[in-house]
């Protein structure tokens, strides 16, 4: 999919040549638009838009499934080395973000089911609970209880996809103390990776089989 011409989309919208944007890129468009002269707004945006049909263009040559699934978090990962100067405190074992609704693409759907086949165990009960909930349920409200847990989680708080985790986990890093993430109420924050958004605003933007939970998209594709 070739991106529309600068300037489509509705009016007032900075970036309304994509389609579909992060609410983190949003925020950091908004910010940025209060702080800087129109000039070096302009500027960004039209840097913007070029990484985002860069990685438009990039998703695009990939073929859908595990191929584009691997390409994208391929190109995850080098977006967020450039924050790599940022001391996040995430660690092996801290995995409160483990408790809540990560969102997927079909891609990485088709990757993961990939590894369950490939001897993964999950605990199919609980992924068949978590699917059925509508997107922003309040039962991931209370993200610290057992029903809400990761199937890729293990007993020991690792991934044991990590190789393969979503392009969601692999750009949520924060500076605060791995304890603030699962203290409701606890300030967090977030490492803001301006790459990481646009890429992941691309990658949404392009795909019209949908954006949703990672335990929907993976019980949809283990069900065939």
């Amino acid at each position: 999919m070739v991106p529309n011409s600068a300037g489509d989309g509705p009016p007032g919208n900075p970036i309304g040549f994509i389609r579909s944007t992060t609410p983190q890129l949003r925020a950091l468009i908004a910010e940025q638009q209060s702080a800087l002269p129109a000039v070096d707004f302009d500027g960004m945006v039209g840097q913007i838009r070029r990484l985002f049909e860069k990685y438009t263009t990039a998703l695009a040559v990939a073929p859908a499934g595990l191929e584009r699934g691997r390409a994208l978090h391929r190109m995850m990962d080098s977006a967020v080395a450039t924050a790599s100067h940022v001391a996040a405190s995430c660690r092996c074992g801290c995995c409160g973000c483990c408790h809540s609704e990560v969102e997927i693409t079909p891609d990485e759907a088709a990757v993961l089911r990939e590894r369950v086949l490939g001897g993964v165990e999950v605990d199919h009960a609980r992924l068949e609970v978590q699917a059925a909930r509508k997107r922003s349920s309040p039962a991931w409200a209370n993200f610290w209880s057992l029903e809400n847990r990761c199937v890729f989680l293990s007993t020991e708080g690792a991934c044991q996809v990590y190789e393969d985790r979503p392009a969601v986990c692999r750009r949520l890093l924060v500076t605060t103390p791995p304890e603030a993430c699962t203290t409701a109420g606890a300030a967090l924050a977030p490492v803001r990776i301006l790459l990481a958004e646009i890429l992941l605003s691309a990658t949404i933007s392009m795909d019209d089989r949908g954006f949703a939970s990672l335990s929907k998209m993976l019980w949809r594709e283990l069900r065939g």
